[in-house]
């Protein structure tokens, strides 16, 4: 399972995907794909960069171009709409923005120029579900409307050459942090290793690390460990204890141990339900 550069299987017509979720999580990740939120119902915690808040209905977000972001729902009830599409949409040719950043990608439910973007996803999510004749260009032109608010009402930042370096050398080290976690997550990996291999200092790197991805190390490497231990109890035959092994974990106790912790049942009770 990649989850950096998620791999969306859009159609080459509409590359867009419109979801509506209940209680949705997922770990820190990035794409080239522009991801946009809104919450219908209750509350859920989202991540994006070295921000990290706890919205409400009528509350939304803006997940740009190669953003890390995150969502948790764990003790909170929420429903949500998410909507993923290629920047090409907007006009875009690979990532977006370019020249400028929001001051923040969190958007206040009680700002009135806003009012409208619940409804423009209502409407986008039922043209999807209808696929009625001409639905694409329906999609397209609520997806502009949405942007283009977006562009007009929420404060911007421009950004000059120099601090663009400056911003994308430092996401760029927590990218290649993540996709280098992502590919190695079965192997011994500690916090002494990765800092040695990206060349920081031990308590730089956990500083870092957790600022950027809102969570520690070793939390992050055992989330990947869990998810990719998961999908084998789900889709493969293999023994609990093979599937620990071959995640990362040391022993059955410490896999059973931290499943449990994060996905709240243990790995037997995720086999059984899918049996």
């Amino acid at each position: 399972m990649k989850s950096v550069y998620q791999n969306w299987n859009m159609d080459a017509e509409l590359p867009l995907e419109i979801y509506r979720i209940s209680n949705l999580s997922f770990y820190p990740h990035f794409h080239n794909e522009l991801e946009f939120v809104y919450v219908e119902r209750g509350d859920i915690i989202v991540g994006v960069n070295e921000e990290k808040r706890r919205l409400q209905a009528g509350d939304m977000v803006i997940c740009c171009s190669n953003d890390i972001h995150y969502y948790e729902s764990k003790d909170l009830e929420s429903e949500t709409f998410m909507l993923i599409f290629k920047p090409e949409l907007i006009g875009a040719a690979k990532t977006w923005p370019v020249d400028f950043r929001f001051e923040s990608p969190y958007i206040d439910s009680t700002q009135p120029e806003f009012s409208r973007i619940g409804d423009l996803l209502r409407q986008m999510f039922q043209e999807n579900e209808d696929a009625r004749t001409g639905y694409p260009m329906y999609i397209k032109s609520y997806l502009l409307e949405l942007f283009g608010t977006l562009c007009r009402y929420l404060p911007t930042v421009p950004f000059d050459r120099s601090s663009s370096q400056r911003f994308e050398s430092k996401r760029a080290k927590i990218h290649r942090i993540i996709s280098f976690i992502e590919a190695n997550y079965a192997m011994d990996l500690s916090v002494e290793m990765m800092s040695e291999r990206f060349e920081m200092n031990p308590s730089h790197f956990c500083r870092s690390f957790k600022k950027a991805i809102g969570m520690n190390f070793k939390t992050y490497l055992n989330t990947i460990r869990v998810l990719m231990a998961e999908h084998q109890l789900v889709n493969t035959d293999s023994s609990i204890t093979d599937i620990a092994l071959e995640c990362g974990f040391g022993s059955i106790r410490t896999f059973n141990r931290v499943y449990k912790e994060l996905k709240g049942c243990s790995p037997s009770d995720t086999r059984s339900s899918f049996q």
